[in-house]
């Protein structure tokens, strides 16, 4: 009995392995995803001007860039533009000729230390603008995917 046992075993086995190799069909993997690890996208800017580094906060309620100027920098300024509820709203400062400072804008307003953040964020927009001590002026442009 247990002889009979062993050859039913092997006989589906082999009629497994069988079936398989028939029906089998060739598998593509897909190229693995490596991962980033930071609180979000960054974008940095390479030409001339104030060289910023902007990102979100860890909240994504704001804005945190941090600019170096260059030796030929006179002033700058910067602008976040964007819509919330059908109305559109607006923040921005200026740009010191110390290096390297970080700024932070807000997606909303303050008043002391209560904060109010706006909801519904879209079209948001966000700009730095150098003038050169030669009178230059260069516009540095960033979408933001919020």
């Amino acid at each position: 009995m247990p002889a009979l046992r062993r050859a039913l075993r092997a006989g589906i086995l082999c009629l497994a392995g069988a079936g398989y190799l028939l029906l089998a069909t060739s598998v593509y993997a897909a190229r693995q995803r490596v991962r980033k690890k930071n609180a979000g996208p960054t974008v940095t800017s390479t030409s001339r001007g104030a060289k910023c580094t902007v990102r979100f906060r860890p909240d994504r309620l704001g804005l945190k860039f941090t600019c170096v100027t260059p030796n030929d920098f006179q002033s700058g300024n910067y602008q976040l533009i964007y819509d919330t509820n059908g109305v559109t709203q607006a923040a921005g400062g200026t740009i010191l000729p110390n290096n390297p400072q970080t700024y932070e804008v807000l997606f909303g307003s303050c008043s002391g230390a209560a904060c109010t953040f706006h909801e519904n964020i879209q079209n948001a927009r966000f700009s730095i603008k150098s003038t050169l001590k030669n009178g230059t002026r260069i516009l540095k442009p960033y979408r933001l995917n919020i």
